[in-house]
């Protein structure tokens, strides 16, 4: 809406006149002459209105007048008031074409008077009819009977109110001048009981409001007409075409996401999977793990150490005592590198070796605490480089996520977004919720975007199998006999790092233990000294991703908690 149709709504119903196109020349200016208003109100709110607009065109040839009358204004945040119009006609008793065109936007009902291809000039007379609904309320009457839309001048302004039945207002009111004016104009009451308001000399964008207050009863049957325009169920109002385009954005949107991770997912089996009694391709168990689930994760860090061990890179001893929290494992753990050849680590092995030694060949688990997250960090990052150098998977699997992260959450906000604009403006609300629902479908499927590559997939269904053969009650039996070259100790427990990062620690460890004793591995110490010991609970506790010794420490001070800010307290003295 421009200007002055913001001016004309703001000031009430009846604006004014703007001529059509034709010349400019040097004669008298437009004006309007006279504008005379006659109102018959009804018992139901309703007015019936007539006025005659003398309109001096001065020398400027125009093809007529514009008049626009506001049908919709501003009530609450969330409601407008309605003043429908109808049953409009016009006349012009000096000859003027009369040819009516009604155009509605925005909340106002445009009267176009005039011929395209007559232009007029001088003075000239207009004749405009029309019914207003939803107008008086609870026995009163407020009408704009000239607004302050007109961009000419009104040289006289002649009102004349008449009630219901002749029903004679108890007060009346005038106010002339620009929007807000509260400068009063003469106002009376006939005796015949009409309300009778005069002014003149009307700037451009000047008006005339005219009230008044009748007996309680008059106006019995009336009902203000109201449009809310916000609600729910017309925000989001369900049609074909809403319906509609909701399901083509959240098609268009979602669809190829939903069949980029369905392409993503491990394809099953064709047939019987043969077991897998060793590791898929000579992996390390950081590497099988990871190429399980596609997320690198602590307890595949843990592992490499443990694995380390058994390899023996370096080696695990107990400390004094037992758990904090009354636990079957140790209070601490100390490492000690063995300084053996590093030919053979994969970059993240290297990593992790490095940076838990990096203050000493002598470390225990409590002091590597502070740094270990850190340390955690990059070692998982470097571990998702290697499945990728692998070939295993097509690009990094964190970075695949946060980008689809970050897509799904532009695609979420910008939907809400969207719906709310929709919702605010009209009842299209329900497509928007369309890309909600597709931000929200990609936010949930973000998760399973790493692709892995047509060897990664066979990696990865021979990792299944060799998970299911180490979590398996025989689980030792379907071990391979025999010692390992790099293999440090007993020759059983080559394979619990891989139970670790497999997620199958404890049914291994359980089947470790229950195959009785055996050598202790030189790798692992325990605190009462050398000879089989059941360690394995405790090599469990050690590599476990809830490790207590290797959780982030708890930081003291500069919390929520400060003196007097709980329960009790008080003091005492002498007495």
């Amino acid at each position: 809406m421009d200007g002055r149709r913001r001016a004309g709504v703001a000031s009430g119903l009846v604006l004014g006149a703007v001529l059509l196109g034709g010349c400019t020349g040097g004669g008298p200016a437009e004006a309007i002459r006279s504008y005379d208003v006659r109102i018959e109100a009804a018992a139901d709110g309703s007015l019936q209105v007539e006025e005659v607009i003398e309109y001096d065109f001065g020398d400027e040839e125009r093809h007529g007048i514009e008049r626009l009358i506001p049908e919709r204004l501003p009530y609450a945040q969330t409601r407008d008031r309605l003043h429908p119009v109808s049953d409009v006609t016009v006349e012009s008793p000096s000859g003027a074409p009369v040819d009516t065109e009604l155009l509605r936007e925005d909340g106002v009902l445009t009267l176009r008077v005039g011929d395209e291809d007559t232009e007029v000039s001088g003075r000239h007379t207009y004749e405009i009819g029309y019914r207003v609904a939803g107008v008086a309320d609870a026995d009163e009457l407020r009408w704009n009977a000239v607004g302050t839309g007109w961009s000419v001048p009104v040289d006289d302004v002649d009102v004349r109110v008449a009630g219901p039945s002749g029903a004679a207002p108890v007060e009346a009111d005038c106010v002339v001048g620009a929007e807000g004016s509260r400068t009063p104009c003469d106002v009376t009451v006939e005796p015949g009981g009409e309300l009778h308001a005069q002014a003149s000399g009307l700037a451009p964008e000047e008006g005339v409001t005219v009230a008044g207050r009748w007996p309680a009863g008059t106006f019995a049957a009336a009902e203000p007409i109201y449009d809310d325009t916000f609600s729910p169920a017309r925000a989001f109002r369900a049609t074909p075409a809403t319906a509609g385009l909701a399901l083509a954005a959240l098609l268009a949107l979602a669809g190829p996401v939903v069949l980029l991770a369905r392409r993503g997912r491990p394809r099953r089996a064709s047939g019987p999977v043969p077991p897998q009694l060793t590791p898929p391709r000579d992996g390390r168990p950081a590497q099988l793990g990871t190429v399980l689930d596609g997320h690198a994760q602590r307890h595949e860090v843990t592992a490499t150490l443990l694995d380390l061990a058994v390899r023996g890179h370096l080696r695990i001893e107990e400390t004094g005592g037992r758990a904090a929290d009354g636990s079957d494992g140790p209070a601490d753990w100390r490492l000690v590198r063995t300084g053996k050849d590093l030919r053979g680590l994969r970059g993240y092995e290297q990593l992790l070796l490095d940076g838990v030694f990096a203050e000493g060949d002598v470390v225990t688990l409590s002091e590597l605490q502070p740094r270990f997250g850190g340390l955690d960090g990059r070692v998982r990052s470097a571990l998702y480089t290697d499945v990728v150098e692998l070939g295993w998977f097509t690009a990094d699997p964190a970075a695949v996520r946060r980008r689809w992260y970050a897509r799904g959450a532009v695609l979420l906000g910008t939907g809400v977004v969207l719906t709310v604009v929709l919702a605010a403006v009209g009842t299209w609300a329900l497509a928007g919720l369309g890309v909600v629902v597709a931000g929200l479908v990609v936010l949930g499927l973000a998760g399973r975007m790493p692709q892995r590559t047509a060897e990664g997939a066979q990696v990865h269904q021979q990792v299944v199998a060799f998970r299911d053969s180490l979590a398996a009650s025989d689980a030792l039996a379907r071990v391979p006999a025999g010692r390992v070259d790099d293999l440090a100790g007993d020759p059983r427990a080559r394979y619990l790092p891989h139970a670790v990062a497999l997620g199958v620690a404890n049914q291994f460890a359980a089947a470790l233990e229950a195959a009785g004793p055996a050598p202790a591995a030189d790798w692992y110490v325990p605190a009462h000294g050398a000879g089989y010991v059941g360690v394995w609970p405790s090599l469990v506790a050690f590599s476990s991703p809830d490790n207590p010794v290797l959780s982030p420490p708890v930081s003291s001070g500069g919390g929520a908690t400060s003196v007097g800010g709980a329960a009790g307290g008080g003091g005492g003295g002498s007495w």
